[in-house]
């Protein structure tokens, strides 16, 4: 195989195709990681941090965590006693009456909660499970006796003292998925978080190693206490709130305090800071693999686009701009309202089908950027084919030839006779909807001072009315046109040789229907008839292969064995003349069998054709000088008739001597006894004809076209030697290399005709 194939401009072409779409798909993915990742808007500066525990995120979730862990320790009094979650523990209270005062504890909470459709979800946020049953929740304010989570010093008016049953029910649920959370998160769960709150005598601690001494041997810590302002830390920056929140609890615990936090860097524990770490250094990378990924496709897109731009129309081997004569004969127009329809109808399919599929897999706030970016692959993939058509049209200087701008500025009368049905009625359809469109206009300038909705909406609707009318008169005549078009199309086909080609007959209508109808019915008995033809004519060569192959191998066992005898040289003149006779026949048998080969390969086209200039005239007396003293053994002369100059054809030189051998070893075998061969050259308008003649020894009762069937023989007697093909092959491989054969039969005389394109 030659390796140059692979590059070829068509090949190259193809791998630029390859090329540019696997960028465009490394741009895509890479866009689409970059925006998913969770710090997608920080910039690139959170790159620089390599470490999960010195990046931006890390500090956020600490001061989440101290937030928590403050709103914990405040709670622990209102939800727990003596450190057990107590579900007796009283909570607030209402009067809800005269001398009616209603003590509400934390089961009471939880059991009215459930009742009313409260439930805390997985994030221990408070949720609802139906809101009609919050909704019979009574609204009425009464007089708050207590609440042991708030301070009296937030009652700063007389309202405030008031307070709905929804109000605080809401709020004590609020506080107590709060307490759920920060329970989970530091005392249940495994924590990396480690704290130690020193509070007068009250110690509050998830690691009871944590201490003053061992807090630095955690990674990242933070110590604070009464004593100063100072945050004493190892992280990037001082916590946001911690100072503030140390100092706000004192409150309702005792001073002097020393608050240690530390987070174990080594992530032993699992929980949010270790999967984040995982998660950090992951998006890290991902982020990092996907500004690669942008990069590389758009300087590959760049690079593909570059070469597909400039070699687009271009082929190897041609000169000009080939054209898609289905696609590029479109104006440029029509592609442009074709490609905004296009786009239209991915963005409706998008919207309404894929998106939804989309749901299925991409979470839900990835929603809106996946059906954005769906749209944004659909549009390009549709604009780039169209866009290279455009610009094909344009290197052939066929775009404004073929637009329908030009189109509507030019005679009509005249530029409308080239053109089929279809587009005629197209150009007129376009003119008739720029007159109906002034019409229109000139109607509502009109009609400009009609204030009223109803007015207007009346103009409107009218305006619609008039498309549509103008739109049903131009599909029926449109579709006649269509109808024509194909029918003649169909008829052109079937003259240049498709006897397959149908039309369907479900897409036409009244009297072009019984016309569909006349033309499949011809078009299937031509076919029916090639088909048995082609039939019968592989059955034939099959048979001639098959028989030919059967009988070479043991033909040349004969004719090497007769070989054999006759070295060994018999005394018997008899059997020397048999085995005479039998070499002669067994080598005219072999002769046969090649030729039925040669005809069978010949026919089925299984045979190369290397085309390249040949002189006629030398070939000619050539092969005169090889046939003459043959032809001198039944007293034949050759006349020849030659240029003095040479004539230059395009022929293969192997086939073109076979088809000279047989034409001459076929006037050796039927010319007349003593008579002569004309051999002539001629050479005109371009076309080199070669003509040999001679008179028929047996008359010539057979038209000239069977002479050219296989195993046809002019000596209908068979008194001669032959196989009957030579005339078959000859008139096969004259075609084989563009050339013509003809026959020309008048009375006894034979006549054989060869033209060639002269170069």
């Amino acid at each position: 195989m030659d390796k140059n194939i692979f590059f070829s401009r068509a090949k190259l072409k193809i791998w630029a195709v390859v090329l540019h779409l696997t960028a465009f798909a490394l741009f895509v993915i890479g866009i689409s990681i970059i925006y998913c990742n969770d710090n997608f808007n920080k910039g690139l500066l959170w790159l620089n941090s390599e470490n999960y525990d010195d990046s931006p995120a890390f500090m956020n979730q600490v001061d989440s965590d101290i937030s928590l862990l403050f709103s914990y320790a405040e709670l622990k009094d209102v939800f727990e006693t003596d450190g057990k979650f107590d579900i007796n523990k009283k909570i607030f209270g209402l009067n809800i009456g005269p001398s009616n005062d209603v003590d509400f504890t934390v089961g009471s909470i939880i059991e009215y909660a459930k009742r009313h459709g409260y439930y805390i979800d997985e994030h221990y946020k408070l949720s609802v499970t139906d809101q009609n049953l919050v909704n019979q929740i009574e609204d009425t304010s009464y007089f708050v006796n207590y609440r042991t989570y708030a301070n009296d010093s937030s009652i700063l008016e007389p309202g405030d003292a008031y307070m709905s049953m929804k109000t605080a029910i809401t709020e004590s649920i609020g506080l107590l998925s709060k307490y759920y959370e920060a329970y989970e998160r530091f005392v249940v769960q495994p924590s990396n978080f480690r704290y130690r709150l020193e509070y007068g005598d009250v110690l509050y601690t998830n690691d009871r190693l944590l201490n003053v001494k061992t807090v630095y041997d955690y990674g990242k810590f933070a110590i604070t206490s009464s004593q100063g302002m100072q945050v004493e830390t190892n992280m990037n920056k001082v916590p946001n709130e911690l100072s503030f929140l140390a100092e706000k609890i004192t409150d309702k615990l005792q001073k002097p305090y020393k608050v240690y936090i530390a987070i174990n860097t080594l992530y032993t524990a699992t929980d949010v800071y270790a999967i984040d770490n995982v998660n950090y250094l992951s998006q890290r990378r991902l982020y990092a693999v996907g500004l690669v990924s942008v990069t590389i496709g758009i300087i590959l897109m760049a690079i593909s686009l570059g070469y597909l731009i400039a070699f687009c129309g271009h082929n190897e081997n041609e000169t000009g701009i080939r054209l898609n004569n289905l696609f590029d004969a479109i104006p440029f127009e029509v592609k442009l309202l074709l490609l905004i329809f296009v786009i239209v109808l991915l963005a409706t399919i998008n919207n309404f089908i894929v998106n939804k599929v989309l749901h299925i897999y991409v979470e839900k706030k990835r929603w809106g950027f996946a059906g954005q970016m769906l749209n944004y692959v659909s549009i390009y993939l549709v604009t780039l084919p169209i866009a290279f058509s455009i610009l094909r049209e344009y290197k052939a200087g066929l775009l404004w030839k073929n637009s329908y701008t030009k189109i509507i500025k030019e005679s009509f009368s005249v530029y409308m006779l080239k053109r089929t049905f279809k587009k005629k009625l197209g150009s007129n359809f376009l003119v008739m909807i720029l007159v109906d469109f002034v019409v229109v206009i000139l109607f509502l300038l009109t009609t400009i001072n009609v204030k009223s909705l109803f007015g207007r909406l009346t103009i409107f609707i009218c305006f619609i009315i008039f498309l549509i009318i103008n739109i049903v008169i131009f599909n029926k005549v449109y579709k006649t046109a269509i109808a024509f078009d194909k029918i003649a199309e169909a008829i052109k086909e079937i003259a240049n040789g498709d006897t397959r080609y149908r039309l369907d007959e479900s897409e036409f209508t009244g009297r072009e229907i019984s016309v569909v109808k006349d033309l499949n019915n011809i078009s299937k008995g031509f076919q029916g008839a090639i088909n048995e033809q082609v039939k019968s004519e592989r059955l034939k060569a099959d048979l001639i292969t098959n028989v030919s192959h059967d009988i070479k191998t043991p033909l040349t066992s004969i004719i090497n064995y007769v070989d054999l005898i006759k070295r060994e040289k018999p005394e018997n003149a008899k059997i020397q003349e048999y085995l005479d006779v039998l070499s002669v026949k067994s080598q005219h048998l072999k002769n046969l069998t090649e030729d039925l080969v040669e005809a069978s390969k010949v026919s089925s086209g299984n045979i190369s054709v290397e085309l390249r200039d040949i002189d006629l005239v030398e070939m000619i007396n050539q092969t005169n000088g090889e046939f003459e003293e043959k032809f001198a053994e039944k007293g034949l002369k050759i006349i020849s008739t030659l240029p003095t100059t040479g004539i230059m054809i395009k022929a293969d030189g192997r086939h073109l001597w076979r088809v000279l051998e047989n034409l001459y070893n076929n006037a050796f075998k039927y010319a007349a006894k003593n008579s002569r061969i004309y051999i002539d050259i001629t050479s005109e308008n371009n076309i080199a004809t070669f003509v040999i003649k001679n008179i028929s020894e047996n008359p010539l009762n057979i038209k000239p076209d069977e002479l050219t069937e296989r195993f046809v023989r002019g000596d209908v007697s068979r008194t001669t030697e032959g196989s009957g093909l030579g005339l078959s092959i000859a008139k096969s491989l004259t075609i084989l290399q563009g050339g013509k054969f003809e026959i020309i039969i008048d009375g006894d005389l034979f006549k054989v005709q060869i033209r060639f394109k002269a170069v």
